[in-house]
């Protein structure tokens, strides 16, 4: 079997996923530097098998040498209304250390290592399109950005 070695965007080893298996992710309590710098996205390979884990900000880190920073697995949710056909976006806060101010879709983000339900998909789910962790994700950050909680959305269509 072989082993890939994932290598960050300024040259090092990337960080081990930092949430412990079964954590509590908690959006209230943390900033936009604790975010940027604690989650840990899934890291990919140019066949969209997940090869490591990298923070947030180095995932996004743009270099020569990674002028599109880190590959790595993230998902967008558009959410419309049934009755009229409107699509919710939503402008990112001032505050936003990526694309402040920039009007997006209606919740977007990345699957995390080490959460609970688990966020992260293998080849197989990604190649039947289930994707169970990334729709984990999705409710959680549609739970954070927009106080839609798990349940209550039409988690069927995530």
């Amino acid at each position: 079997m072989a082993t890939t070695t994932v290598t960050t965007t300024n040259g090092d080893a990337p960080p081990a996923p930092q949430a412990s298996a079964g954590a509590k992710w908690d959006g209230t309590s943390m900033t936009q530097t604790d975010m940027m710098e604690k989650d840990t996205v899934l890291v990919l390979d140019d066949d969209d098998n997940v090869i490591g884990s990298e923070s947030k900000r180095g995932s996004h880190e743009f270099s020569a040498a990674a002028p599109r920073g880190v590959l790595h697995r993230a998902f967008s949710v558009f959410l419309f209304d049934e009755s009229t056909g409107e699509l919710l976006l939503q402008q990112r806060a001032s505050s936003k250390i990526t694309f402040p101010n920039v009007w997006t879709n209606t919740c977007c983000s990345h699957p995390l290592h080490g959460m609970d339900p688990p966020e992260v998909d293998g080849p197989e789910e990604v190649k039947n399109g289930t994707t169970p962790g990334v729709k984990n994700a999705a409710i959680r950050k549609l739970d954070h950005e927009l106080g839609i909680p798990a349940g209550e959305g039409p988690a069927e269509e995530v």
